[in-house]
């Protein structure tokens, strides 16, 4: 009875022993497994959900094509991006301009992708990825049959439209308080500032050149350049939350790095915008 006792635990004691080796080889090669390829297979197979913020309101940027399909050269960014991060999975939610901020403060999403440039303001308070994915040039703009608008400082007692919470409402403003609050200042999206300019019930919006080059295009805008580039900051940028939109920031710009390198982002460019990604 005794010797049959002893085989029984001798037997469980090797079994035991067994079970544990497999159990460590098999950590060991999930851990190899992972430090290979940088992602777990968890990561792969149960990406993270991160939502865009964007507003459909822009040609070209960011809009809902005829098949209402969203789509334009920001979105179609921000989709290569994704195909080329399988960590995450990128889900867009459109909202008006001004409350992109707003839900990014209240983390209804996770970065915002409507052709933003940066300023003071904003980096006080946003996390800017470092790779931009496209130039700016803001400029006044006026119906192509205003005479009287050559620059700036001819919007003294004009009515200026502006998208609300913009880097061009931004800067109108900052010249309104030097003019001593002389220029009307108006908020609505691009469309609205094309038909009101049309209808001369605005004299002027100001506006990137390379968008003005767009609308021209495509919707028949009508809009005339005029004056020189009032933007210090040519780059345009994702922003985050400072607090913790690092991680998806520096994985962005990894992923900008390389469409730069293989050409994507300049095809993308001359599809959407017309011109070479500069």
């Amino acid at each position: 009875m005794k010797a049959f006792n002893f085989r029984n635990i001798l037997i469980s004691l090797i079994t035991l022993i067994f079970a544990i080796s497999l159990a460590g080889c098999g950590a060991t090669k999930d851990k190899e497994s992972t430090i290979g390829n940088g992602l777990s297979s968890t990561n792969k197979d149960n990406p993270k959900v991160i939502k865009v913020g964007t507003a459909a309101v822009v040609k070209n940027v960011s809009f809902l094509n005829d098949s209402g399909k969203l789509t334009g050269y920001d979105v179609e960014v921000v989709r290569e991006i994704d195909n080329r991060l399988p960590q995450y999975e990128f889900k867009f939610e459109t909202m008006d301009f001004p409350n992109l901020f707003l839900s990014l403060d209240a983390r209804k999403i996770d970065f915002i992708a409507m052709h933003l440039e940066q300023n003071d303001e904003r980096r006080a308070k946003y996390l800017f990825n470092k790779e931009y994915y496209d130039s700016s040039k803001l400029l006044v703009a006026v119906n192509e049959s205003n005479t009287s608008i050559h620059s700036i400082e001819d919007l003294k007692g004009k009515t200026v439209i502006v998208p609300a919470s913009s880097s061009s409402a931004a800067l109108v403003e900052k010249y309104n308080k030097e003019y001593k609050g002389t220029i009307k200042v108006i908020y609505g999206d691009y469309t609205n500032a094309v038909n009101q300019l049309k209808t001369g019930r605005a004299d002027a919006t100001v506006i990137d050149s390379g968008l003005a080059g767009s609308l021209n295009g495509d919707v028949n805008a009508q809009l005339k350049l005029v004056g020189e580039n009032l933007h210090t900051e040519s780059g345009v940028y994702f922003a985050f939350r400072q607090e913790d939109g690092s991680e998806v920031s520096n994985a962005v710009d990894e992923a900008l790095k390389a469409m730069k390198k293989d050409g994507a982002l300049n095809k993308l460019s001359k599809e959407w915008l017309q011109r070479d990604f500069q």
